[in-house]
């Protein structure tokens, strides 16, 4: 009777693109994101310390497929200029030569994936404008019919599957959107995506995957969080489909990534660049019951170059060619407790470094000026800090000293060895930039010059109307709306209350909706304030203001600062500004059609906050100087009444009052609909907000904001005031005559909403 020929194991290798392994639950993490590969992990071992040595993706995954360094692959850039040498193997290669059926999904492009019979492409993107991304489904859709083939031929089948899932855009479908979130991602109030936004080279790429307005770092995390969620639970069904098809335990199963994630570490904001160890540890588990014991957890160094001497290992494949990595059976079955504990580290996506890591120290140099305008070495002790938080390169120069020599020794042995130089010195041009062929000169260089992301079509999918709290609407004019408001007049709650209905507010926003940078309006506010004369005790004449032409400077000013508004292709656009309201006189006669918004708060609630506006004479403006901030904060105030009363009014002038939005929103926002002609979106407010002024134990009335007061429909500060002291037990011998009072404006619903047709 012949004898029974053992089929060699099928190998499915689950590569996945950006997964940090400190946000799985599997490896502590406080969320629990990875349910069901926490479960099929203790069915196998997961092995600790594993590394991404060669970051970010190209270098990455030529590790993973052909068990080399940088030095075996040539391989050191995201933007790799041709393929792997020929002399070079990868995994599908020796597979097939082994007589099995290889296919590919997610990953037909890349110079590392050389090699497969048959690639699979499915959608793995995503931006805010299309919706939420199922990527994860989308790869069963296209991978499960094809496991489904493979395992009905009669031959083992290595297949790839690449997830980008965790990869941004960060589009969880529902519920994963929210399963890890309970919040305002809009909230005015908190400003950690301030920065995020701010940051020239990514924010056009953020604006077209974030929600418009975007002001909590935490929902973007919790995103992420929900990306991983929900891809842990559409890899089960191919656990599943592999139980099912009875092919699991004759499958060697391997989970990897090619390299972490930042998310807001080390300010390099949600991307996999930098070579800290967010983005150096990756997962990585095998389960194989043949040879893989279950419920192991390994601690022992190792890298990607250890994967495809491994998995051959498993499959009792015997290769002509060495590798640089080794087989993980020398950890799983207690041959070593680990493999090189300290290794050379690169980093060629948006920055080209290199580094040493040890168990105690990371080192990192940098090979050219960066767009983070980091320093040029780098030195953490990773003991006390694990979080390399603390550069103490200057504290410890003998440390780099030391690292820096063994470092470059091992580059020089690697050299000799392979008769390959260096790749992380020579790789080309590595950003994409033919212009620039050598290294950049400047940090200042890189920031102009690196970008992702497209500003026009940025701008679209702001302006696009479409967000997750509402339905649709195609405004059918073009508008062009206004916010014009006292510093610290909490004009935000009007910004981001537009931006958040559809209004596009312009390309770079700061965390409270003002279009950056500003530096050409506040130009244009003192070059106004020239032709503006001071009579003394706080008056002024803006009398020339409304005769002269308008200065062609300061018209240049004000249209280069409004650039992205002007030019976008939005159908309702504006922008939000307190110093618009410096120079009101002249914008109203620039833009006599706009849609103006007068934006109005208590001057005793604005004058406890700073505000840029503070000093008028920042702004070119005469008054009488005072050392005290909270008088200058009244005189400002004042003045920017003034300044608007004295304007004539355009004939779309509409007046909200903070107040009024805060504590009766629906009806002020109805209003202000109505004037619009747009439907807009409820904000969450902070009630706190009105009326702080009566907790404030300094000075926050001042009688010269009497008659302002009462014209915007505040009262008589003076009987406010009378009204809170005791009554006297005498009657006065004469009453004082009360000054006249203005009629307060019409109110909506009471809510002090007043407009001009």
């Amino acid at each position: 009777m012949a004898a029974t020929v053992r089929r060699k194991p099928n190998i499915l290798l689950i590569a996945i693109d950006s997964l940090l392994a400190d946000h799985m639950s599997l490896y502590g993490y406080g969320r629990l994101t990875t349910p069901h590969i926490d479960r099929f992990a203790g069915q196998g071992t997961v092995f600790e310390r594993t590394y991404s040595a060669h970051i970010p993706t190209t270098p990455a995954y030529s590790s993973m497929l052909t068990g080399r360094d940088v030095f075996g692959t040539t391989i050191v850039a995201l933007r790799h200029q041709g393929g792997l040498p020929e002399t070079v193997r990868t995994l599908p290669e020796i597979l097939k030569n082994e007589g099995y059926n290889t296919t590919c999904v997610g990953f037909g492009w890349n110079a590392a994936s050389r090699g497969f019979d048959k690639y699979l492409e499915y959608q793995g993107w995503g931006s805010w404008d299309a919706g939420r991304s199922p990527k994860a489904q989308l790869l069963n859709e296209v991978a499960q019919p094809e496991i489904d083939r493979l395992a009905a031929e009669n031959k083992p089948f290595f297949m790839l599957l690449r997830h980008m899932d965790p990869h941004s855009p960060y589009l969880p479908p529902e519920p994963f959107d929210r399963i890890f979130y309970h919040g305002n991602e809009l909230d005015p109030a908190n400003k950690s995506m301030e920065q995020v936004m701010a940051f020239k080279p990514f924010c056009d790429y953020f604006r077209s995957w974030m929600p418009p307005g975007i002001s909590d770092k935490n929902y973007v995390i919790a995103q992420y969080d929900g990306a991983i969620a929900y891809m842990d639970s559409c890899i089960q069904r191919i656990f599943t489909q592999l139980g099912a098809l009875g092919i699991l335990d004759n499958t060697i199963v391997v989970i990897n990534g090619d390299h972490g994630e930042t998310l807001y570490d080390h300010e390099c904001w949600f991307d996999h660049h930098g070579l800290y160890d967010v983005t150096l540890h990756v997962p990585l588990i095998i389960r194989y019951p043949a040879k893989i014991p279950a419920g192991r957890r390994l601690g022992g160094y190792n890298r990607h170059q250890d994967i495809v001497p491994t998995v051959l290992d498993l499959a009792d494949i015997k290769p002509r060619q060495k590798f640089d990595g080794q087989s993980l059976l020398a950890l799983v079955n207690g041959q070593q407790s680990s493999f090189d504990s300290e290794f050379y580290i690169t980093e060629c996506t948006w920055m080209r470094k290199h580094g040493w890591r040890t168990p105690e120290w990371k080192l990192i140099v940098a090979l050219e000026p960066d767009f983070h305008f980091k320093p040029p070495v780098e030195l953490y002790n990773l003991v006390r800090d694990p979080g390399e938080l603390k550069n103490v390169a200057a504290e410890h120069p003998d440390v780099a000293a030391m690292l820096t020599k063994r470092m470059h020794e091992w580059i020089a042995r690697r050299e000799s060895e392979t008769g390959n130089k260096n790749p992380i010195y020579t790789p080309g041009v590595w950003h994409g930039h033919q212009a620039i062929t050598g290294p950049f000169e400047s940090a200042q260089q890189a920031y102009d010059t690196l970008h992702i992301g497209d500003p026009t079509t940025a701008a679209r999918l702001q302006a696009n109307n479409k967000y997750a709290d509402r339905g649709e609407h195609q405004p059918d004019e073009t508008r062009l709306i206004t916010v014009i408001g006292r510093g610290h007049g909490g004009t935000r709650a009007m910004s981001h209350t537009l931006s958040q209905s559809g209004v596009y507010m312009g390309n770079t926003l700061n965390i409270s909706g003002d279009l950056l940078p500003p530096e050409d309006l506040y130009e244009a506010c003192r070059i106004m304030a020239g032709h503006v004369k001071y009579l003394g005790k706080m008056r002024w004449d803006f009398s020339a203001l409304h005769a002269m032409p308008i200065d062609p400077e300061f018209e240049k000013l004000v249209k280069r600062y409004l650039t992205s508004v002007l030019e976008s292709p939005a159908k309702t656009k504006g922008w939000k500004l307190p110093e618009t309201t410096l120079i009101f006189p002249w914008i109203v006669r620039m833009f006599p059609d706009a849609y103006y918004i007068h934006w109005l708060r208590d001057p005793r609630d604005s004058i406890m906050g700073g505000h840029r506006t503070d000093d008028l004479a920042d702004f070119g403006v005469d008054y009488e100087k005072t050392a005290d901030v909270r008088r200058r904060r009244a005189i400002s105030w004042k003045y920017q009444a003034a300044i608007v009363a004295a304007t004539p009014k355009p004939k779309r002038f509409f007046v909200v009052k903070f107040e009024d939005f805060v504590q009766q929103q629906e009806p002020t926002l109805q209003a202000v609909s109505d004037f619009l002609g747009i439907p807009l979106v409820k904000i969450k407010t902070d009630a706190s907000a009105v009326g702080r002024y009566k907790m404030d134990q300094e000075q926050h009335d001042f009688d010269f904001l009497n008659a302002e007061m009462q014209s915007a429909g505040y009262g008589d500060q003076r009987q406010e005031q009378a009204a809170q002291k005791p009554s006297p037990r005498k009657k006065p011998k004469a009453a004082l005559a009360k000054p006249p009072t203005k009629k307060a404006p019409p109110s909506v619903a009471a809510a002090g909403v007043r407009r001009r047709k």
